[in-house]
């Protein structure tokens, strides 16, 4: 699914400062986005023509994100004789004296070729501050909002109007309000149609319409929000960005005071300071919205200042903890350190303080902090993997990919904030406030981290080490932050967090003694037990079917089922068979691995094979479209949000599939099912459970829907069933060979197994791929959340206009 933020809780909020902070967003309004007069503030050169008529409409709907449209459409006919026609249909010039200049009007000549018409479709998105910014304008219609109503109308003085429209007859004038009931019409319509369609016909002048529509409740929460309840939205913000995190804090401080392990100790300090600095910039913003100090602290510096040294604190004690641990050339580089962070606070402090800032000096400062934020990332990450001897080959390989990653990635957004002209992302605070959404990685390392410690102590998965793969999977699978009419609130992470846990408790089952022997060993036995049981059940059909007498049975019988024995004995099986296990249960049941840890680690190797194509499809299908169905990645890279919003998806895309892999081979042994194909539904039903809550609520309050879910949960069941299959057959495999030999074994297996386990799996995976395949047949659309199909065609308008609607 793709992350949402809300700009709300980017915004300087300072209630006590609240006159200064008004006046700063309006010119900084009006110098970013400068809109036009209605006529363009010209005179007609053409004069008025001796007659015209205009017909218009205007639509209120709600589309994309909780977003109130107001579409108007209008046409409007003048005589081929007027002057202003040739203009028209040459260069269009004399457009501006009968619409405004907004939209992308057409111009097209009558049937009789007597008059030429000039039809213009405008779309406004519709703030709910209006009473704050004035009435906003759509073609020849205007809405604004008044405490729980919105008033829609049509621009009825004269002087409102473009000069081309002086004495024009006014043949139809449609209000559309399809999902909205309305509150009061003036003046009476001449017709009500089906659909919340008000129409006005043959007017001498320019009806005075105006329609009252009650905003629904999520737009009324919206604007309250907006207006009055700033306070609340950036305490809502800080907990839909920090409660996960929070929770993840409290667990690993209660671990803290539990753990006797100095390693442990260090490993858990480090981590809650990463945490510490991922939340920092929240916590800075939702302080300064509720003490009224942000503004001046943002004018001041204080916030960059600030942002400076939360990043130079971890990376300054990091480095220091390097070189305690033996790493050489530790001195210079914390030599290094230091003078970063000086050379930010200077290069911050020039350009505060000079009389001339050029666009260099202005942007140093934030370059500067998200160089340190990559140092700050990369020491971390060291000093806590190197906290019990060298560091481990593994994280060295993803560090030498990961921090010119990094370094590109900070870089690349402080370029995109400049060259989409976004002023608030050349600045360290909300640099910092940024990129602390796309920081979650370092957090999914860090825990890995801690629950390697944990594999080293323990061959069993204890109820902490159960925690800490609850919070993995979470953190690494659900991109928690969502919103909800305007207020974000971390549903589907939250619900991950109670579901994971719930299902475990749900389907616990005792794990299986340690038979004590190799896997090798194992799967011999497995093999040779299997051919026995298969002789076994061979003597007793021929001495049932009278093929051999007693004697003979016995006799043949016996060798075989001491050999059962003595197999049965090795493993530490009952040897009379009677507590219903088999050697293939017990292999089956522990996995390849000889720890949960060894498991772990192998099947987040092979989903992070497997997952490839899947997550190469999700991240082609999730970009492919934007959020309010246009095409194009560079349209989505245009947005503010556009750049870090890609990254998000490019990261997430690629990180689920080896850390869902990480948490089912974790809990390998804990899971439900004597057949691998069946412990992956565990972690799926949680992960359906998180993203369906956030579909559902979407629903139930009249959001935007949510699409793609089904894709993802589908893609995930799929890669894990694969990935256990593979567990599967790396537990039987016997000697070395290929794909093939390594499958062989495991199909005998599932073949002789139970008949319901087996019509469940063919079932399951049967429906998976049908739900693909119908989604891509039908064009896959994951991040739009535009139900187009819902959305009135412009030609129905004109049908209106024209009076041809079925009444």
């Amino acid at each position: 699914m793709r992350r949402l933020t809300t700009g709300a809780g980017m915004k300087p909020i300072a209630p006590l400062c609240e006159a200064a902070l008004l006046v700063a967003l309006v010119f900084g309004l009006l110098s970013l986005n400068p809109r036009p007069a209605l006529a363009d503030g010209v005179d007609c050169g053409f004069g008025p023509p001796r007659s015209s008529w205009v017909e218009t409409s205007v639509t209120v709907a709600e589309r994309g994100h909780d977003t109130t449209v107001m579409t108007s459409t209008t046409r409007v006919g003048v005589p081929r004789d007027w002057p202003g026609a040739a203009a028209l249909l040459g260069d269009g010039s004399a457009v501006g004296c009968l619409l405004p200049l907004l939209g992308e009007p057409s111009v097209t000549v009558s049937a009789d070729g007597a008059e030429v018409v000039v039809r213009s479709t405008q779309e406004t998105p519709l703030e709910l501050y209006d009473t704050e910014w004035g009435a906003e304008s759509a073609g020849l219609w205007s809405s604004r909002a008044s405490g729980g109503t919105r008033f829609v109308a049509l621009l009825p003085a004269p002087e409102d109007l473009p000069s081309g429209l002086a004495g024009a007859r006014w043949r139809t004038v449609v209000v559309k309000t399809p999902e909205s009931r309305v509150r009061r019409v003036t003046p009476l319509p001449s017709e009500v149609l089906p659909g919340g369609t008000y129409v006005w016909r043959d007017g001498a002048a320019p009806p005075r319409v105006e329609v009252s529509l009650p905003l629904s409740a999520r737009a009324a929460f919206q604007r309250w929000t907006g207006l009055r309840g700033q306070a609340v939205l950036a305490v809502a913000t800080y907990a839909g960005f920090a409660l996960p995190y929070l929770l993840l804090a409290g667990l690993l401080v209660l671990l803290h005071r539990r753990s006797a392990d100095r390693s442990e100790r260090v490993l858990i300090r480090i981590t809650l300071g990463a945490l510490g600095m991922i939340t920092a910039a929240e916590a800075m913003l939702v302080a300064g919205a509720l003490t009224g100090t942000l503004f001046v602290a943002v004018l001041l510096g204080v916030t960059d200042t600030l942002a400076i040294l939360v990043v130079a604190a971890p990376l300054c004690l990091a480095v220091r903890g390097l070189a305690r641990t033996g790493l050489r050339r530790g001195v210079p580089l914390l030599v290094g350190a230091v003078l970063a962070v000086i050379g930010a606070l200077a290069l911050l402090a020039a350009r505060l303080f000079a009389d001339v800032r050029p666009d260099p000096l202005w942007v140093a400062p934030a370059v500067a902090t998200a160089l340190l934020l990559t140092g700050a990332a990369w020491a971390i990450a060291v000093r806590a993997a190197r906290v019990r001897g060298r560091t481990p080959r593994a994280v060295r390989v993803l560090l030498c990919w990961s921090v010119p990653g990094l370094a590109s990635l900070t870089l690349a957004y402080v370029a995109h904030a400049v060259v989409t002209g976004t002023p608030t992302g050349v600045t360290p605070f909300f640099l910092l406030h940024g990129l602390s959404y796309l920081m979650w990685p370092l957090v999914v390392l860090l825990l890995l981290l801690l629950l390697r410690l944990h594999g080293r102590r323990t061959d069993s998965v204890g109820p902490s080490t159960v925690w800490l793969l609850v919070f993995l999977f979470v953190v690494g699978t659900i991109r928690w932050l969502n919103t909800y009419a305007g207020m974000p609130f971390p549903l589907a992470g939250l619900v991950g967090l109670a579901a994971l846990p719930l299902l475990l408790r749900l389907t616990r089952r005792a794990e299986v003694a340690d038979p004590g022997v190799s896997r090798r060993r194992l799967a011999m036995i497995v093999d040779e037990y299997r051919d026995l049981e298969e002789r076994e059940k061979g003597l007793r059909r021929r001495w049932a079917a009278g093929h051999i007498d007693d004697a003979e049975h016995t006799k043949e019988n016996g060798p075989v089922v001491d050999r059962i024995r003595r197999l049965r004995m090795e493993i530490g099986l009952d040897p009379d068979r009677e507590d219903g296990l088999s050697p293939l249960d017990v292999a089956l049941s522990r996995g390849p691995g000889v720890s949960w840890w060894a498991n772990a680690r192998l099947a987040a190797r092979y989903a992070s094979y497997v997952g490839a194509p899947a997550a190469v499809f999700l991240i082609w299908a999730t970009w492919s479209t934007d959020s309010r169905g246009r095409d194009g990645w560079l349209d989505r890279l245009g947005d503010p949000n556009g750049f870090y919003g890609l990254a998000g998806d490019l990261i997430g895309g690629l990180l689920i599939w080896p850390v869902a892999g990480f948490v089912l081979g974790a809990l390998w042994r804990r899971l439900p099912g004597r057949r691998g194909y069946l412990k992956g539904v565990v972690p799926v039903l949680a992960y359906a459970a998180a993203t369906g809550a956030h579909a559902v609520l979407n629903n139930v309050i009249g959001q935007a829907p949510v699409r793609g879910s089904l894709v993802r949960v589908l893609l995930l069941f799929l890669v894990l069933t694969v990935v256990a299959v593979l567990m599967d057959a790396r537990t039987l495999q016997t000697r070395p060979g290929g794909l093939a030999s390594r499958l062989t074994p495991v199909a005998v297996v599932y073949r002789l197994g139970t008949a319901g386990s087996g019509i469940a799996l063919i079932v399951a995976q049967a429906a998976a791929v049908l739900g693909l395949w119908s989604q891509l047949k039908n064009g896959i659309d994951i991040t739009s959340q535009v139900d187009t199909s819902a959305q009135a065609p412009i030609s129905a308008d004109a049908q209106v206009l024209l009076g041809r609607v079925d009444r």
